[in-house]
């Protein structure tokens, strides 16, 4: 039997808006990806794509980055991103450039 993944769980409107924030994040518009994302946390609050890119756009357009929200959202899968976020934004943990 498949395993279902998770984006078998999601409507299409959640996977067109993830979709959406990561076209801008790889075009580097960030405003637009952070903007973006917080209109869709409006509607899908926990979904940790979009609250991973959020936090991403946040800190490289100098917005203050969810900590509690990005670090509740860590997994194994996104230990790295959630690093190199809170680096972006300063806070890098004890240890860490």
């Amino acid at each position: 039997m498949r395993t279902r993944l998770k984006r078998d769980e999601m409507t299409m409107d959640q996977i067109i808006a993830i979709g959406l924030v990561w076209g801008h994040l790889r075009a580097r518009q960030f405003e637009e990806a952070f903007l973006l994302a917080k209109g869709c946390l409006l509607v899908w609050p926990e979904e940790r794509n979009l609250i991973l890119m959020h936090a991403y756009a946040a800190a490289e357009v100098l917005e203050p980055v969810d900590t509690e929200r990005l670090l509740a959202a860590r997994t194994a899968a996104c230990d790295a991103w959630i690093t190199m976020v809170l680096r972006r934004a300063g806070m890098a943990p004890k240890g860490q450039p």
